[in-house]
């Protein structure tokens, strides 16, 4: 005879905080089938999707994000091009946000008429790259530590999951 699946639902959820709390890591989720089971304030690891960490967005540009090709070979993709490794991608994701913020720049007349000059772009590619090379997720099979914080306030049927 087999467990109703019932059964084993409330068996994962009896045994996950004595499993979080007991293993010397926080425990690897794949999908989010099961996160409504696990304790609030509740370490977990959970994989990144875009592992462009910048957000500084001058002029509203924000810094392509870095998503995971599929592809073995060229894994990292930014705005559809592929990329073999994280560096060369993370140099695209920062260069394709400097290229439209000088864009923008220029057409506006260069910080002539109170806005944003070309250097500013600049100084902010420089910032993007410098949080690239010190970003702690740089493939796509590392997890990403984060906790649950409870239920968000505004949308209540949802949680705030947040980075540690």
């Amino acid at each position: 005879m087999h467990p109703h699946p019932l059964h084993l639902h409330l068996l994962t959820a009896l045994a996950l905080p004595t499993l979080t709390l007991t293993s010397p890591s926080p425990p690897y989720l794949i999908g989010d089938t099961f996160t409504h089971l696990i304790p609030r304030h509740t370490l977990f690891f959970r994989q990144s999707t875009n592992l462009q960490t910048f957000t500084a967005a001058l002029g509203g540009f924000q810094a392509s994000p870095i998503e995971n090709s599929g592809d073995k070979e060229r894994p990292f993709s930014v705005d559809g091009d592929t990329f073999p490794d994280f560096d060369t991608a993370a140099q695209r994701s920062c260069d394709n946000q400097s290229q439209g913020c000088n864009k923008q720049a220029n057409e506006a007349g260069n910080g002539n008429e109170g806005g944003f000059k070309v250097s500013d772009c600049d100084e902010q590619k420089g910032k993007c790259n410098e949080a690239q090379k010190s970003a702690a997720v740089k493939d796509f099979r590392t997890g990403v530590a984060s906790e649950n914080i409870g239920v968000d306030q505004e949308f209540p049927d949802f949680d705030l999951i947040c980075e540690v």
